[in-house]
């Protein structure tokens, strides 16, 4: 049928694949109520008792009527037959009883359990895996109806006995390396069932890991000593005496069934490296030293660190490519978005959505908090082999619950903020590139016999981009679209303040959306928009190094909060410290301030801020505006 009903997670009804929007809560649980008994008569009776619960009123079978006709009208459009059915006392979902996943689910565990039960293990596994992967959350998702939570703690309890089914079968065809991980998560959100325990027990025991088996075995009895003053069942209390007496019981019977199911799949998702990559050398030899160093029962951490368009992404991906296959269970890559203009940074949560999906490709259901999340993404790291890119993070917070578990795990972090908070980080703070490489970087793209024709025109270039390489990138590429360009006209275009931002842009490279990333991100929060504010009247000044006591100035704060948002301002790397108090502006960013001040300051509140400027602090005569050229033409402008 081309109607499909979910309710192994949040509700959700498609028609030929397209989904339809049923609002109202009875219309929801009627639907619902019916789709759980496809095939079979459903006595309104039973509707009334279930949907309208406790009410009494004298139109509810009016109601359920109304209801009905509703959903009919909703729905019946949609498909050549009648879907709900009118029989004597009662109603009947006229679908196939495939098209409810809950039916289907059921199914599909049946059909598994008698393929292995003929022996036909890889059958089965198969079938395990697709009931499983039908779940998307808890059942019944957002129905509080009593009803709807015993259904629900049903369909629970048939998903927890199907996946431990599949457990069971995969340890007997000697799969219990890779059930180990899967085992640890399921055992710790579900602590007080047994059987995933002792599931985990043997698993551990034939990976040669005795000790660890014990301590799940002392773990469990102490949580249900703890939570239900119970000792463990018999069947775990024998197990335990078996893994202690290294009892042969517990191995495989034989070798012939020492076959993996299925093949583990290795992520591998690092996104291709830069062809143009150059320089760098102290760097990458750095991180190679960093990430393949080993540090007892804690995993390697490397953090780079840098103002926007300095390469840290890409000299992140050209070290992984390196080193990546070192790391035997794959390479993981997770841009968290804090780099891109007009793009929310990932949440703690959903970026562990992310990493969660591709360690468990099977479509194991997601944690639906972040704690459970994390605890979940620390037991699938802590016995694994992996290098994780975290790339274009905002913050400690959002980066912490990423860290993965395992001592065999590497990390590297891209940031614009320097990640002090986090405990056990190795620190690669990234500059500009120096006069030699950068002018090696525009040869690169833009052809090396152009840029020894005009040497002095290169030198230009390379000076007006201040070493950035995103910015060299941008002015490269230009010049390589552009065969009849000489360099020396790019250079002049540069050369002109006025223009140019507007000439180091190039398809989907341009610098002031880099720039306007790290305003963008800056914290919502007071001390945020100060920041943004104090960066738009700096924008009215010349000076490249201005100074709290300027700053204070302008915003007219006291000096102590002018401080605070400059120093988020260095942070946020628009500005460089410069000692204490002290700050530099570099041109690029000072030129983009002086366009956002053009635009978002009123051209009275200009001259009001600079008069304002001018009387309370003692700059040079150039510092005061690129409007005006002398000191009258100044104070003209002000009154």
């Amino acid at each position: 049928m081309a109607l499909e009903i979910k309710i192994l997670g949040p509700w959700e009804i498609t028609s030929n694949g397209e989904p339809m929007k049923l609002a109202g809560e009875r219309r929801v649980g009627v639907l619902a109520r019916l789709a759980l008994s496809t095939g079979q008569a459903v006595s309104a009776e039973q509707l009334l008792t279930d949907v309208w619960g406790q009410s009494t009123a004298t139109t509810a079978s009016k109601q359920l009527h109304i209801v009905v006709s509703k959903l009919r009208g909703l729905i019946s459009p949609n498909e050549d037959d009648e879907v709900i059915v009118t029989v004597p006392g009662g109603y009947w979902l006229n679908i196939e009883r495939e098209s409810v996943d809950a039916h289907l689910f059921t199914q599909l565990a049946h059909q598994a359990s008698a393929a292995r039960a003929r022996g036909d293990l890889a059958t089965a596994d198969g079938l395990f895996r697709q009931a499983l992967a039908l779940w998307r959350g808890d059942a019944l998702a957002g129905m509080t109806a009593p009803w709807a939570q015993v259904e629900s703690a049903r369909l629970e309890e048939e998903r927890l006995t199907a996946l431990e089914d599949h457990f069971d079968m995969r340890l007997a065809a000697g799969d219990h390396h890779a059930v180990v991980s899967e085992l640890a998560v399921h055992a710790e959100t579900h602590p007080l069932r047994e059987r995933p325990r002792a599931q985990l027990m043997l698993a551990l025991y034939r990976a040669s890991r005795q000790s660890e088996a014990l301590a799940v075995y002392q773990d469990t009895r102490r949580l249900m000593l703890d939570e239900l003053g119970l000792e463990p069942g018999g069947a775990l209390c024998r197990l335990q005496q078996a893994v202690l007496r290294r009892d042969p019981g517990l191995d495989l019977a034989s070798p012939a069934q020492r076959t993996t199911l299925t093949e583990l799949a290795i992520p591998i998702e690092l996104p291709p490296g830069t062809r143009s990559f150059t320089a760098r050398a102290a760097e990458i030899a750095w991180l190679h030293t960093t990430l393949t160093d080993t540090v007892p029962g804690r995993p390697v951490v490397a953090a780079i660190d840098g103002p926007g368009g300095m390469g840290k992404s890409a000299l992140a991906i050209h070290a992984a490519h390196a080193v990546g296959d070192r790391f035997a269970d794959g390479v993981l890559y997770l841009d968290l978005r804090a780099a891109t203009a007009g793009l929310q940074p990932l949440s703690p949560f959903q970026a562990l959505g992310r990493l969660l999906r591709s360690l468990s490709p099977d479509g194991t259901v997601l944690p639906p908090t972040l704690d459970e999340a994390a605890a979940r993404y620390r037991s699938l790291t802590s016995t694994r082999n992996l290098l994780i890119i975290l790339d274009n993070a905002l913050d400690a917070r959002q980066v912490r619950p990423l860290i993965p578990a395992g001592s065999a795990c590497a990390v590297i972090i891209t940031s614009r903020q320097i990640m002090a908070s986090l405990d056990g980080l190795s620190h690669l703070h990234l500059t500009g590139l120096d006069h030699a490489d950068a002018t090696a970087l525009l040869a690169r793209i833009a052809d090396p016999g152009r840029v020894e024709a005009e040497p002095e025109a290169a030198q230009q270039i390379v000076r007006h981009c201040g070493g950035l390489p995103l910015a060299l990138r941008i002015a490269a590429a230009r010049l390589a679209a552009r065969p009849d360009w000489t360099l020396s006209h790019l250079a002049d275009q540069l050369t002109d303040t006025t223009r140019r931002l507007a000439t180091l842009v190039h398809a989907d490279l341009d610098i002031r959306t880099s720039i306007a990333a790290g305003l963008q991100h800056l914290p919502d929060e007071p001390s945020g928009r100060d920041a943004v504010h104090a960066f738009l009247l700096l924008g009215l000044l010349e000076t490249r190094t201005p100074t709290a006591a300027v700053a204070s100035a302008l915003t007219d704060w006291p000096e102590h909060r002018a401080e605070a948002a400059l120093d988020h301002l260095v942070d946020a790397r628009l500005l460089e410290s410069a000692g204490p108090g002290r700050y530099r502006m570099p041109d690029l960013i000072r030129l983009y301030a002086r366009e956002q001040a053009a635009r978002h300051v009123p051209e009275p509140a200009r001259g009001a801020v600079v008069r304002h400027v001018f009387h309370r602090v003692a700059l040079p005569r150039e510092a005061y505006g690129w409007a005006t050229n002398s000191r009258d033409n100044l104070l003209a402008m002000a009154r």
